[in-house]
């Protein structure tokens, strides 16, 4: 008898399973349509272009191709329920997208069956089951999503809503913190962890950013090794993980020598945990 894993890899084989691999994903290629959806995209694209186009788009999760038709028929993870795999000789193809792990040969090992979808504002995470009536079931296992004008950035650390609050009359840098945490449950202020996140938010504005002042960085301190740009400042935002984002203009930080947090700009930067809703 042969072994559980070169069982799977004849399967597959004999269903006509293929890859295409990428990144950190890879496309699962079996004959079969959409069977339960709740919505879906149509763009006009060669089949290998579908598939490389579902492959790199952060949004897709499935796309379906027919023989003799340019269309390509693009899933996100929250309108894909089910697909149907087929018969190879009925010209119709989905390609689901999974995340980097086993081999193609063993797809249908449950352990694989996990993909990701990312949108500027949310992250989903799902799990495709094969059951034995042939129908992939698409289960979303988990689903983040930020506040309304909060923008979601993947840190080292881990995911991280960044927006962008006004106040009418201005706010100093003493109450910055506390005006964030009032804008949104849960928020603080900001840290620059890339010139990328702070681009968002500066271009039309003044604003605070996360950095505190320490005590033995205030005057009548002198700069030194131990008070010399961002280490002159504690911060509170927990996924900070690099400093990046923090490009001084030339003599700045000056305010080892002029303390100024009672300065009054538009507003702030703020950041939160994405809320979860699955």
């Amino acid at each position: 008898m042969l072994p559980f894993s070169n069982m799977l890899m004849l399967l597959a084989l004999a269903f006509g399973i293929r890859c295409q691999a990428g990144g950190d994903f890879k496309m699962t290629i079996i004959p079969g349509r959409p069977e339960k959806y709740t919505g879906y995209q149509n763009l006009t694209l060669a089949d290998n272009d579908c598939v490389q186009y579902c492959l790199y788009e952060p949004t897709c999760a499935v796309v379906y191709m027919k023989d003799g038709y340019s269309d390509c028929i693009v899933f996100s993870a929250s309108q894909i329920q089910k697909v149907l795999q087929v018969g190879d000789f009925e010209g119709q193809r989905v390609a689901m997208k999974m995340k980097q792990t086993y081999t193609c040969g063993d797809e249908f090992e449950k352990n694989s069956m996990f993909g990701s979808e990312t949108t500027n504002t949310s992250y989903i995470e799902y799990e495709i089951f094969i059951g034995s009536d042939s129908l992939w079931t698409f289960t979303i296992t988990k689903s983040l999503k930020c506040p309304s004008n909060y923008k979601l950035f993947t840190r080292a650390k881990g995911l991280w809503c960044i927006g962008l609050v006004t106040v009418t009359g201005g706010v100093t840098g003493d109450n910055s913190g506390l005006s964030c945490a009032s804008a949104a449950s849960g928020a603080i202020l900001k840290t620059g962890n890339s010139l990328l996140q702070l681009d968002t938010v500066f271009a039309r504005y003044g604003i605070w950013v996360d950095g505190k002042r320490k005590e033995s960085c205030k005057p009548p301190a002198k700069k030194s090794a131990a008070c010399n740009g961002t280490n002159e400042f504690t911060y509170s935002d927990p996924l900070l993980s690099t400093y990046a984002g923090y490009q001084f203009a030339i003599n700045e930080p000056s305010n080892i020598t002029n303390e100024s947090t009672n300065l009054c700009y538009r507003g702030m930067a703020c950041g939160l945990e994405p809320i979860m809703t699955v």
